[in-house]
């Protein structure tokens, strides 16, 4: 059983230009930074990635354009894959945060936050074979099995609201959020496979995997399909090592579930289907056999079923550290772990260095996630005393040449007052 093309196009023209920021981009630097003796900070956010280990972005580019897909294209696209690991994936997300004035009573030193946000991830490992049968189908598979397995895809939509605390001069934080589930969708192949007759007659498929959704109803933003908790965190702690400091943080996003309604559907197989051809006494009896819904969901064992359902969100893990060399360099690592189909941990190095007293620019190379290796840029820019912006990409030939593997932008205004 191959992947549709719904979910190429789901996640690969959809997804290109949606992703998530470095874990590091620059490192916080006293003077560029807004001054933490203001009273509150009001924060917008976004980010977006789209990240592939072994497509370049030419063959999303392709999809995303709409219309026909030459040959040429597909075949070119197919020779960058390897056997069985292939990834992709993307994550969107949009955030708005209050942080208020620090608390004068038991919790002294800390200060409020509230934040509200969007969140689109999405995430999918597939083999070589399942690409060629969904873009070529399985005429050049005549006498030979197609492996299809392991390959797996999530996309979850999901909005946040939460609450916590930040500590005012480590900045670490605790919050609680309450999630608001839009749409889930989720396939795991375990073991899959596809045999094909050298005359075409004889199709054998073998299938161990698990298929779930929320409402298919709809899933739009005036939808809610789910509800669940998460909670997020950061840690921030600084280690003496001779004669230098060593800022370290450790953080959690969206450790959480979502329940989400009772029209929620899935399909749990673990079977083996062999195709002969069908036999018929006479021409009106092939109606039903071969337009017959009812029939053909039978056959096949598509069959829904309908019952509430619970997932942990695609949560992300990760650690970085950070240093001061001389009087305006930063050098940093960082790696983060985030739960979807593809993804691998991945190790981020930067290096930033301020410009006077409010221009920070900065450089990354990482490597892992969805893909391999990428090289970023980053800038943070305080206007006064109480504005700040950042920019970054954690790509920089996707802006030149559509043969780069990935695309991301992120950027964040702050105003304290």
């Amino acid at each position: 059983m191959g992947m549709s093309r719904k979910w190429w196009v789901i996640l690969l023209a959809c997804g290109l230009g949606k992703a998530t920021a470095q874990p590091i981009a620059m490192s916080p630097d006293s003077l560029v930074d807004l001054d933490q003796r203001l009273g509150q900070f009001l924060g917008a956010s976004g980010d977006f990635d789209y990240n592939a280990n072994t497509l370049s972005n030419a063959f999303p580019l392709a999809i995303r354009n709409g219309g026909f897909i030459d040959r040429e294209t597909r075949q070119r696209a197919l020779d960058q894959l390897s056997g069985n690991r292939n990834a992709a994936g993307y994550v969107l997300q949009a955030q708005l945060q209050w942080v208020g004035p620090r608390c004068t009573s038991a919790l002294k030193g800390w200060r409020p936050l509230v934040q509200l946000a969007y969140h689109e991830l999405g995430g999918l490992q597939f083999t070589r074979d399942q690409f060629a049968i969904t873009f070529f189908g399985n005429a050049s598979y005549e006498g030979k099995k197609a492996i299809l397995s392991p390959s797996a895809f999530t996309q979850i939509r999901y909005q946040t609201l939460g609450a916590g605390l930040q500590h005012a001069r480590s900045k670490s934080f605790f919050r609680v959020d309450l999630v608001r589930g839009q749409s889930y969708s989720e396939v795991d192949i375990r073991n899959a496979s596809l045999f094909t007759g050298e005359d075409g007659r004889v199709l054998r498929t073998a299938i161990l995997g698990d298929y779930f959704a929320s409402d298919t109803a709809g899933s739009g933003l005036d939808r809610t399909n789910g509800l669940g908790m998460a909670v997020s965190g950061r840690w921030n702690t600084e280690l003496v090592i001779g004669p230098k400091q060593i800022a370290v943080g450790v953080w959690l996003d969206d450790l959480g579930v979502v329940a989400w309604n009772d029209n929620s559907v899935s399909i749990q197989k673990d079977t083996l289907f062999n195709y002969t051809g069908w036999q018929a006494d006479n021409l009106f009896a092939l109606d039903d056999v071969l337009i017959g819904e009812e029939q053909i969901l039978d056959t096949f064992g598509l069959r829904y079923r309908k019952g509430p359902l619970t997932r942990v969100l695609p949560f992300r893990a990760g650690i970085e550290a950070s240093m001061a060399v001389g009087r305006a360099w930063h050098l940093g690592l960082a790696l983060d772990h985030r739960v979807l189909p593809g993804y691998i941990p991945q190790l981020t190095a930067q290096a930033s260095r301020r410009f006077g007293r409010s221009t920070q620019l900065g450089g990354t190379v990482s490597y892992g996630g969805f893909g391999a290796l990428r090289v970023g840029l980053a800038v943070k820019q305080r206007i006064g005393k109480q504005v700040l912006f950042t920019l970054s990409t954690p790509q920089v030939p996707a802006f030149v040449t559509d043969e780069a593997r990935g695309l991301g932008l992120a950027f964040g205004v702050t105003v304290g007052f």
